[in-house]
């Protein structure tokens, strides 16, 4: 018996470590396969180690921790591009600025554009299976609009009720005609639909917030503050399912360790706002046969602002010798790397209502730029190369910052040398991130500063009533005008497209004959993406700068 139970045991012994070796080699071979096909075989945290079969992922750097513990969606906290991935909107953005169904399948607008009355969809749950519904839409706008923090949003400050005309119908009520509305409702935040059963109590309007629940194609599996958000389909999504079950962000602060994350496979994408590709890493990833550059032109510019209440910049000759004193065909060229595009006027063809009729600017001609400042009374009498009037130099102060935007010192600098050539001194300052707002947006400490317009659905107008027309207690920020601003206010009270149009055209035509501002470059959206991800497709917007659904891997 004892010799029978020894061999039986010798037998299982034997037979359990033949299957111990078989179950490493067929994981080694199975970690093997997916590798060769592409498979996304990773953990969340990008390794590279094995994963569940049949599970595709990409890992996308972010530049700072994406804030999943506050995506509230009716505030602007956490990433704004988390915020479309995980909550819908009624209507979204599409090219120049058209409005799509979303989860308002219509609408219609009253004649006087006071009542907008949305058609929902039906058949639609949130991610934890709970009803949408024209309820749960005014739970999610009575919670951001009636708040004061979302004031600078044109809907909050005019939306007067709404109603649920039936379960999977919604009428709002605004207080005065606003052509931006519908545009306003495809933000990111605070526009988008959150569920009731999100807060505590659920369905309290000012219940605490619990954790992100929409009707979007993702929703949050796992986050790790500082270091990763890992997002997976929703089950219960209404629209087509995404191809990846898995999108992991993480959090890769530096530029640099991004690029190297991209060589070193553990990252897949890279780019836009999202995490920003310095212009000579782009340069490194256009030579690698594991990475592309996926490029488009944008819709935000960047553009120098001048302090109106600088004596000299108040003649429009100085402005517009500035203007044609500075070669921007040479910033891209040279500094961009030949990404992007010089600019034309304040904002790209990109942007609603921006035509070819409409978007002129100054043309690089100093020559002129100097018998301007002639004519404007600027003489070197000193012969020290910057001239001079009453006996005072021009000089200017030009203030910028690198922490958003490193390549702004390199443009600064281009800029002060081109003003040199035709007598204009430049000193230029740059600040931390935080001295730098306060100088546009409170004490004014500068004579010019380079600055960037918003992005996409903010633009012509958000833009415009935000820093060239007046608040209820300050000027313009930019640049105070009170023709342009009756301009604006006609544009946006337009509600027939041709008439609004028009008063674009004569706005940005005021803009020119004034030369209110010194336009730079327009920046493409830019993103490096590795070789194994295939369907990548820029997005029409900086919040949504990629067309998440349609990503798959080879």
């Amino acid at each position: 018996m004892k010799q029978n139970r020894a061999s039986r045991n010798k037998r299982f012994f034997a037979v359990k470590t033949v299957l111990i070796i078989l179950s490493i080699l067929l994981v080694f071979v199975t970690g093997c396969s997916a590798g060769d096909k592409g498979g996304a075989s990773r953990t969340a945290d990008g390794t590279g180690s094995a994963g569940a079969p049949g599970d595709k992922q990409v890992v996308v750097a972010v530049a700072s921790d994406p804030g999943i513990d506050q995506l509230d969606a009716g505030t602007y906290k956490g990433s704004i591009q988390v915020h479309p991935m995980i909550y819908d909107s009624l209507v979204e953005y599409g090219e120049k600025g058209e409005i799509l169904p979303s989860l308002a399948e219509s609408w219609t607008i009253s004649p006087d554009g006071k009542e907008y009355t949305f058609k929902l969809r039906k058949d639609v749950k949130f991610s934890d299976g709970t009803e949408f519904n024209a309820a749960a839409v005014k739970f999610s706008f009575e919670r951001w609009y009636k708040d004061p923090a979302n004031s600078s949003i044109n809907v909050a400050k005019a939306l007067q009720e709404i109603t649920p005309v039936d379960t999977h119908t919604v009428k709002m009520t605004f207080s005065q005609p606003f052509y931006p509305f519908l545009t306003e409702l495809t933000y990111a935040r605070p526009v988008r639909i959150l569920s009731p059963s999100a807060v505590e109590p659920a369905g309290d309007v000012k219940g605490k917030f619990v954790k992100p629940i929409g009707t979007g194609a993702w929703k949050v599996e796992s986050y790790t503050k500082d270091q990763q958000a890992v997002l997976v389909r929703n089950p219960n999504y209404w629209g087509k399912a995404p191809l990846l079950n898995k999108i992991v962000l993480k959090v890769v602060n530096d530029p640099q360790s991004r690029l190297l994350a991209l060589q070193n496979g553990s990252v897949d994408i890279s780019g836009g706002q999202m995490g920003k590709i310095a212009p000579e890493s782009i340069q490194v990833a256009q030579k690698s046969d594991s990475l592309t550059v996926q490029s488009a032109p944008g819709t935000n510019s960047h553009f120098v602002v001048f302090n109106g209440s600088n004596p000299y910049l108040q003649d429009v000759n100085v402005r517009k010798a500035i203007n044609l004193a500075v070669n921007k065909k040479s910033i891209v060229d040279k500094l961009m790397g030949g990404m992007g595009k010089e600019a034309q006027g304040l904002f790209p063809a990109t942007v609603p209502y921006v035509t070819a009729d409409n978007i002129r600017w100054y043309g690089y001609e100093p020559e002129q730029a100097k018998q301007l400042l002639k004519e404007a009374g600027f003489a070197d009498t000193n012969s020290d190369g910057i001239v001079e009037k009453n006996g005072k130099p021009l000089e200017l102060n030009f203030v910028l910052q690198q922490t958003e935007f490193p390549e702004w010192k390199s443009i600064a600098e281009f800029v002060q040398s081109q003003l040199k050539e035709i007598g204009i001194g430049v000193n230029l300052k740059v600040l931390e991130a935080n001295a730098y707002y306060d100088a546009l947006w409170k004490n004014k400490q500068y004579d010019m500063l380079i600055y960037r317009t918003y992005a996409d659905s903010q633009n012509p107008h958000f833009f415009l009533l935000s820093l060239f027309h007046r608040s209820a207690n300050a000027p313009a920020v930019a640049w105070s005008d009170p023709q342009l601003e009756a301009l604006i206010d006609e544009a946006m009270g337009a509600m027939d497209a041709k008439t609004r149009q028009d008063k674009y055209d004569a706005l940005f035509g005021r803009m020119f004959e004034q030369a209110m501002v010194l336009p730079v470059y327009y920046p493409d959206e830019i993103f490096v993406v590795n070789s194994r991800v295939k369907g990548f497709k820029l997005g029409q917007t900086a919040y949504l700068p990629v067309v998440w659904n349609e990503l798959d891997v080879k």
